[in-house]
């Protein structure tokens, strides 16, 4: 379902139905791009590089959500070597990136794991101009409106591998600072998804992503 607009309401929604209403993502995308980052973390084995567990996850993560929303009439985008999805209006915009142990908490205030650059800090400018679009208070009226500007809202999908617990905490949220030390750490609005637990019953399949040793461009 393409994003709707303009004037949507998602005071009162969940916020699966939520992303529903703004950006035609539907929670099961979510969760299938959340489980291949449990896999790809866990196949990181003890000889591989340091952070090795969330490069994998950053990688293979990206590819499912391309995977899953691509033939919903997304588009690829790498500006400045960002990965990204566009919405077919051209809108919106939806990276991958890590986060911390915050991620998923509503009580929390999460960062990215890695230090952003100059494309995330121009978008996250951006997205600031749009604040009076989503109120922080859930009671206000969050209300989107479309922008006859070309420049995209950014969106992060923010996740976090507990290997040790098997479980992934993630997050469809809208970045709107970046702290002294370059890591996204304010957001705007946080649409947080259930944890999903690789020990439910309905989760079947081999829980180890691929093998690889590829050169990765730092994330922008």
């Amino acid at each position: 379902m393409p994003p709707r607009s303009p004037n949507i309401s998602v005071a009162d929604l969940s916020p699966e139905e939520a992303i529903k209403q703004l950006l035609g993502i539907s929670p099961e995308d979510l969760r299938a791009v959340a489980l291949q980052c449990y896999r790809s973390a866990a196949s990181a084995g003890p000889l591989q590089p340091k952070g090795s567990d969330g490069t994998l996850a950053w990688i293979f993560g990206t590819e499912a959500l391309r995977q899953q929303m691509l033939p919903k009439a997304w588009k690829l985008a790498d500006p400045s070597n960002q990965p990204r999805v566009v919405s077919p209006n051209g809108k919106h915009a939806v990276t991958v990136a890590c986060g911390d142990a915050d991620t998923g908490n509503p009580y929390g205030k999460p960062l990215t794991r890695n230090k952003r650059g100059n494309r995330t800090t121009k978008s996250v400018h951006y997205n600031v101009r749009q604040a009076d679009l989503f109120p922080i208070e859930r009671k206000s009226r969050q209300v989107f409106t479309e922008n006859a500007q070309a420049e995209q809202t950014l969106w992060i999908l923010l996740f976090h591998v507990d290997v040790e617990n098997r479980t992934v905490h993630y997050e469809l949220s809208r970045p709107i600072n970046i702290g002294e030390n370059g890591k996204v750490d304010d957001w705007n609005p946080r649409f947080i998804m259930p944890p999903l637990s690789l020990d439910a019953p309905d989760l079947t399949g081999p829980e180890t992503g691929p093998d690889i040793d590829i050169p990765v461009t730092p994330k922008l």
